[in-house]
Order: C-alpha cells, then structure tokens, then sequence
C-alpha cells in the first residue's frame, strides 16, 4: 500500500511539471522577446549633428551594472553587430564607467565611516569585507546580508 503513495506522488509531481512546462511555453508564444527590425551596418551609423541633443531610449529596466558589464558589451555585439572600433570604443566606455563607480562607492564608504563613531567603524569595515548573499536567479527576493555582529554580545 505505502508503494502505492509514493508512485502517486511520483505522477502528480511529473503531473505538475508538465502542466507548468506547457504554460511556461504558451506565455513564452504570447510575449516574445522584441527583435531589433533591422541590424544597421557599421557604416551606416551617423553622427548626430553637434547642435541636436540626443537623448537615451528609456531603459528603465537595465540596471547600471548592467550596463557597465563584459555580458552587456557582447549582448550588444550580438544584436546590433559591432564593427571592431564600434567594439572597441564601447569596452572603453565600460572600463571607464567601472573605473568611475568603483570611485563612487570607495567615496561614499569613506563618507559613511565619518558619521559613524569608532566602534560603529570597526563594525562597519567588517561588514564590507564580508560578500553580500545575493538571491538564486529568477527570484525577486532581496539580497540576504550575512547577520550582523552583535558588539553588546562579546
């Protein structure tokens, strides 16, 4: 009898994944993925005139870490085909974006560490130090910051 219930569990699971493959896929079918219309050639990109302001589509979605990272750079190597200077020109731009908010953040820690009082410093650096947990993929829940010391415990 005990077999019995494992086997109906064994369906109802397999059961489960397919029901959940099959909507997985229907979604998948009715929200595709937009496409670029056409991919420009490296020489059919024009400068905008000096006078004309461009502005940014809005990526409100893409992150600034994003952004400045090597996936993005062949992301956009992959959809709209680079020329090598194009390639070029863009890591830069990305070295250079790194560089800048690897500044930024040394700046506000520092900032930070000034309003704090001594001990609050020597907690504050170790908590630096330690990585921050970030949730598996596909998940919306927020970083886990590994827990804090308690100073009033030692």
């Amino acid at each position: 009898m005990n077999n019995w219930k494992v086997i109906f569990a064994t369906v109802v699971i397999f059961g489960t994944g397919v029901i959940t493959g099959g909507l997985l896929v229907n979604y998948v079918q009715q929200h595709p993925r937009p496409k670029i219309a056409r991919r420009v050639a490296a020489t059919e990109i024009h400068a905008a005139p000096t006078n004309q302001v461009v502005k940014p589509a809005d990526n409100s979605k893409l992150r600034l870490p994003d952004l400045l990272s090597k996936q993005f750079l062949q992301r956009l190597d992959e959809e709209l085909l680079l020329a090598t200077d194009q390639h070029e020109a863009i890591q830069k731009i990305i070295g250079d974006g790194q560089n800048q908010m690897h500044k930024v953040i040394l700046d506000a820690r520092l900032e930070i560490r000034e309003v704090l009082t001594p001990a609050q410093r020597k907690d504050f650096d170790e908590l630096v130090k330690r990585p921050i947990r970030k949730p598996g993929l596909g998940t919306n829940a927020p970083a886990v910051l590994p827990p804090a010391t308690n100073a009033l415990a030692n």
